[in-house]
């Protein structure tokens, strides 16, 4: 291969499609991946693409669809040197799948020839799919926020207003009963605020030891071993952290059992939760807090718990993923948190 051809060639191989315009907009050039990809969805003309202009192919189409008016304008900004480069997403759906394209157009100025602009088309199929679950699964906390505020909102309260006649009979009784109903009260309030909360929320300091010995008293579990390892001051929403922690230590629990171990510490940019249960596998670690099922080594059911804690982390800007333990179990990390 001659070293004259190398650009061409390159060019040529590059996995998605790309085309050169020229300063009124015609094609001069066009890669494999372009040609292939046009002749697949019905393109029957010349398959060099001589004397199309790109633009007025776009323009032809203006007023029938709104994605080609923005292109053509795009792209004439970018050629007359208005913008460094313009960027489009829109779809482009086949009779037999959904798609979705990103496409992408920049400069370059030829010595001798003038004015060029590179057009790219992105595939962004697995982006826009992956968009569409999580909204799907923000509509489920909005549904469930909907469930909460109205089917338990009266008999809640309605269960108070009984236990706290229990109390004046049977003080202790009465007390231990109106706590756990307040309890589920505050955990209700803060699930239906959750599912309705937008990127904002207000941070101040908390004591990770303090919040995640609060939130274990609330399992009432007797035979299960747990222990906070260390401890710092970070910043955070302390309803939404009594929240997380009640849905990771219920994980723990539902995969460890009554008797598991559970471990709170600390990482490098964040703290952690771990158990001594039997795991989860590897390709499902990633999934577990996005489909919306909890998932153990023999069984996977419907449940809203760790899609919850991911979407506490989003709204701190934490991240959250899942490894195996040191307890050989499962270990969640939360990072990213702003000690304080």
């Amino acid at each position: 291969m001659g070293a004259a051809s190398l650009p061409g060639q390159g060019f040529d191989e590059l996995p998605t499609e790309v085309a050169i315009l020229d300063s009124q907009g015609a094609i001069v050039i066009t890669n494999r991946a372009w040609r292939t990809f046009a002749s697949a969805n019905g393109y029957t003309g010349d398959p060099t693409f001589s004397g199309v202009n790109y633009l007025e192919v776009c323009d032809a189409v203006r007023h029938d669809c709104e994605e080609a008016a923005l292109a053509a304008d795009g792209i004439r900004r970018v050629l007359s040197g208005e913008d460094d480069m313009f960027a489009l997403d829109y779809p482009c759906h086949s009779p037999t799948e959904r798609r979705w394209f990103l496409m992408r157009a920049v400069p370059f100025r030829s010595s001798s020839n003038g004015q060029y602009a590179v057009v790219m088309h992105l595939e962004i199929t697995d982006r826009r799919l992956a968009e569409h679950r999580v909204k799907a699964q923000n509509d489920r906390f909005k549904m469930l926020a909907y469930v909460l505020s109205t089917n338990l909102h009266g008999p809640l309260s309605e269960a108070i207003a009984a236990a706290r006649q229990l109390e004046q009979r049977d003080e202790a009784a009465g007390n231990t009963l109106v706590q756990t109903l307040e309890q589920i009260e505050t955990l209700v309030k803060t699930g239906t605020a959750l599912a309705e909360a937008d990127s904002t929320i207000e941070q101040v300091p908390v004591t990770l030891r303090e919040q995640a010995e609060v939130a274990w008293e609330r399992s009432q579990n007797e035979n299960a071993s747990f222990l906070v390892v260390d401890s710092r001051i970070f910043l955070a929403e302390p309803n939404l952290l009594q929240l997380l922690f009640d849905v990771l230590f219920s994980n723990a629990l539902e995969h460890g059992g009554d008797t598991a171990r559970i471990r709170v510490g600390m990482t490098y940019t964040g703290f952690y939760v771990e158990d001594d249960g039997p795991g989860i596998d590897p390709a499902n670690r990633e999934r577990i807090f996005e489909s919306g099922v909890v998932i153990n080594s023999t069984a996977e059911r419907e449940g809203m718990g760790l899609p919850i804690a991911a979407r506490i982390a989003e709204l701190h800007d934490w991240s959250i993923h899942a490894e195996q333990s040191n307890l050989g179990g499962t270990r969640v990390e939360v990072n990213g948190i702003e000690w304080v």
